[in-house]
């Protein structure tokens, strides 16, 4: 695994925990819809994959499928 798909990998990790932690939140009644709504915003944003991330992942992926598929 190159360093893109590495760093694809690490930044989807991390989005899917900050998210987890905010559904725990809310789920726990400690912030508001609206304020969970707006974090997971900020999450998703800060957490996005860049052109070069996103290019490696489907790669990545893409590879994946067709070894499960022999």
């Amino acid at each position: 695994m190159d360093k893109l798909t590495a760093s694809a990998f690490e930044k989807m990790q991390k989005r899917e925990h900050s998210l987890r932690v905010l559904r725990d939140r809310v789920g726990l009644g400690r912030i508001t819809r609206e304020v969970f709504r707006t974090e997971c915003l900020k999450v998703i944003e800060r957490y996005q994959l860049s052109d070069d991330e996103q290019r490696a992942y489907d790669l990545y992926n893409q590879v994946q499928k067709q070894r499960k598929r022999r």
